[in-house]
């Protein structure tokens, strides 16, 4: 292994070479070795001498070795500079014996400066924003401390600093750096681009960090840098970055290749993979040609699959290396934000700990904190306020998109997704177009075309699949509440479309709270829509009304003789108001929680009701909660309960997956989430064969999700399974024999 000395020395006369574009080598002169000869022209020679000892009695020996040398070559008609370059900066009294004998003391990073004046370029680059590390309200740099996390390469599991990818970039490697909104990709360029500028003199790796949403229309690399310092009023030093590029000197730190537009929008998922290819070349360009290690950032799931990343921005699958920002912070990493930030906050259990949500508390003031997330938590008031973040951050990306605009087609996605069979999606790229047409009212091009690809929250339903779907329930639940909402206030035609829709999926515990949020002053409004939801076909809508008017917290609510049927209900919480005059039959409901004293004129029957919360059997419900199939009541905690009765492991396994899929709150379960605890033993062998078996029986299907498959029922079957679960091993239902043959 090279000694660093050495390694310093060639790396300084790599510099010389090409300040000056003519070989520097060691050479003699006059009996004394000298680290670097330089032919300058015919009658002179640029003398250097390289040192990483940088004291002055070493540095006054240099200087009288290149005046001998000098006074040498003198004699033969041959005049010579000298240059002494040290590895840190040289002190007073070092540059004023060498000014006095008319040579120089430099360090490193002063001599690659006469190459490429780049410590001006990286003072100017700190003091700007990094991508969408930005205060999400006034959109300047964010000044919060970075918080150390672990970047995860999926296919191995192993996990990375930035310095150990800065080291890697160094060395030439070419990465791509792969997350959802806010999860801390510009955060980590930021923290990159520090790192990999400290010693830009001795590397003589000019690291770049651009944002590329500053580059649309763009076609070479050379025009990214020219963009890149123009934008930054370095306009100056364009010509030596691009001598640097040419010259491949330049490690490019690309961040966010889902904001570069396309120019076109297309229904075709083959068309609009070439217009994102398309978009893409400058990148490309710069990737292929840098000379060294490229980091590229952006989107998980911007791009229809792995193989159309890989060519869009010209790298090689097999030498890249793919890593992810975790969605979310562990305890330890938020905890480290807020210490940071010198916020004292605890984050109730249901909030996401995304970065940019932690970032957007940051923001807030302390009594706005208070009020969100102390006594009241009120999570409902900021999911209000965090959705508008979201929309002023994406509209950021260019002058030309509208808040507004990205607020009202996630209003209309949600609204797509009431009817989809995996809850989340899938959306297809038609549905998009007719999306962003029914609220700007014209298709979607230019600007417009990017917006729709790289919406927050949505993702792509799996490889090869230009189609969407929402990887965020937290931000669709809301998203839900907020068009019911518009139901209210909107025009007559589009209410009288949705209540004669059939929905499928309802909101959540969330979306309740947040419809609920909405509702002073309206309440009348919201009953008349849920009894005309309730009288057409839209039970689960007025389902959703419902619950949501029963979180407002009134003393008494009377719904007036609303009647419900055929709908499907996350949670239908009694314990917030005194209900009067409501009606629910024939529906699905994933939790009834039982109130102290029965509602007045309100019943609740031949519905399918996976939880009961307030009663421990079915004799302490009361005559208004009757005719119903019940699932579980606060007593039983289910797996206790099922492995207590002693049955096969398929049994076993059997009664676990039917009750977490069609009896537990929820529309689809991840495959790892329902064979949890079945790694051991027989259960090993068995569960894969039991979770086969109920989909070869339509009894479950599956799609593919973010993590895997997620597995849906069939809700035709919910009767079937409810009997089965209560009879057990008295069951004649042929799929229970067949399990246990297995």
């Amino acid at each position: 292994m090279r000694a660093r000395w050495q390694k310093f020395e060639e790396q300084v006369r790599d510099i010389v070479s090409l300040i000056h574009a003519k070989p520097c080598q060691p050479g003699r002169i006059a009996g004394t070795d000298f680290d670097g000869i330089l032919d300058l022209d015919q009658n002179t020679k640029l003398l250097v001498e390289i040192t990483t000892e940088c004291t002055p009695d070493k540095v006054r020996s240099d200087l009288v070795r290149l005046e001998n040398a000098r006074n040498a070559l003198y004699r033969e008609g041959i005049f010579a500079r000298g240059v002494i370059v040290l590895d840190r900066e040289p002190t007073t009294a070092m540059l004023e014996g060498a000014q006095a004998l008319n040579f120089e003391v430099m360090s490193a990073n002063q001599l690659a400066s006469q190459f490429f004046y780049y410590q001006r370029y990286k003072i100017t680059r700190v003091q700007s924003p990094f991508g969408s590390a930005v205060d999400p309200e006034t959109g300047v740099k964010d000044e919060t401390a970075y918080v150390p996390v672990k970047y995860v390469n999926r296919s191995t599991g192993k996990k990375y600093t930035t310095a150990e990818i800065a080291d890697l970039l160094s060395s030439g490697k070419n990465i791509v750096l792969l997350g959802e909104y806010g999860s801390g990709k510009s955060r980590c360029v930021s923290e990159l681009f520090e790192l990999l500028s400290a010693e830009w003199g001795l590397t003589f790796q000019f690291a770049l960090a651009v944002n590329l949403r500053e580059c649309w229309g763009l076609e070479r690399a050379d025009e990214i840098v020219r963009r890149h310092f123009a934008r930054l009023g370095l306009d100056d030093l364009e010509a030596a970055a691009v001598r640097a590029y040419n010259r491949k000197n330049i490690l490019f730190l690309l961040d966010g290749f889902d904001e570069v537009g396309t120019q076109s929008w297309s229904t075709d998922d083959a068309r609009l993979r070439q217009l994102r290819a398309q978009a893409l070349v400058a990148v490309k360009d710069a990737v292929r040609n840098s000379g060294t290690g490229t980091l590229v950032t952006g989107r998980d799931h911007y791009f229809s699959s792995d193989k159309e990343m890989f060519s869009s921005l010209g790298l090689d699958e097999s030498s890249t290396l793919v890593v992810y920002v975790n969605d979310e912070f562990t305890l330890d990493e938020m905890l480290d934000y807020f210490e940071a930030a010198s916020i004292d906050v605890t984050l109730p259990d249901w909030l996401p700990r995304r970065p940019l949500i932690c970032q957007t508390i940051a923001q807030l003031q302390d009594s706005e904190r208070d009020e969100m997330f102390g006594v009241g938590r009120n999570e409902a008031g900021f999911w209000n306020y965090f959705i508008k973040i979201i929309c002023k951050r994406d509209a950021r990306i260019n002058n030309s998109f509208d808040e507004d605009t990205i607020y009202e087609v996630f209003l209309r996605l949600s609204e797509l997704t009431r009817n989809k069979s995996a809850n989340v999606g899938p959306i297809n790229q038609r549905e998009l177009q007719e999306a962003f047409e029914s609220v700007v009212g014209k298709l979607p091009v230019d600007d417009a075309a990017v917006m729709l690809q790289r919406l927050p929250s949505l993702g792509r339903v799996g490889p090869d699949s230009g189609d969407r779907q929402f990887i965020d329930m937290y931000i669709l639940d809301g998203l839900r509440a907020h068009h019911i909402l518009r139901l209210v206030d909107g025009d007559e035609g589009e209410r009288r479309d949705v209540v004669n829709s059939t929905w499928e999926n309802p909101l959540q515990p969330l979306g309740q709270k947040v419809l609920a949020s909405k509702t002073t002053g309206k309440i009348g409004a919201f009953i008349n829509l849920a009894k005309r939801a309730g009288a057409a076909r839209n039970g689960t809508l007025a389902g959703d009304i419902v619950t949501g008017i029963l979180r407002v917290g009134q003393k008494r609510t009377d719904f007036e003789g609303v009647k419900i049927a055929g709908a499907w209900i996350s949670e239908l919480d009694f314990t917030e108001s005194d209900v009067d005059h409501l009606q629910i039959q024939d529906s699905i409901v994933e939790e009834l929680i039982l109130p102290t004293a029965p509602p007045r004129n309100t019943t609740v029957f031949g519905c399918i009701i996976g939880r009961v919360s307030g009663a421990s059997s079915v004799d302490g419900l009361g005559s208004w909660v009757k005719g119903n199939e019940f699932s579980e009541f606060d007593s039983v905690r289910t797996v206790t309960r099922i492995k207590d009765v002693g049955l096969a492991p398929g049994h076993e396994v059997l009664v676990v997956i039917i009750k977490k899929t069609f009896f537990q709150p929820g529309s689809g379960r991840k495959e790892e989430a329902l064979l949890r605890g079945f790694a051991a033993g027989a259960f090993n062998k068995v569960a894969p064969k039991v979770l086969n078996l109920l989909e070869t029986n339509n009894i479950l299907t599956h799609f593919r999700g973010v993590e895997g498959r997620v597995y849906k029922p069939n809700r035709a079957q919910a009767g079937r399974m409810k009997q089965m679960l209560d009879e057990l091993r008295a069951s004649d239902d042929p799929l229970w024999k067949e399990v246990g043959e297995l």
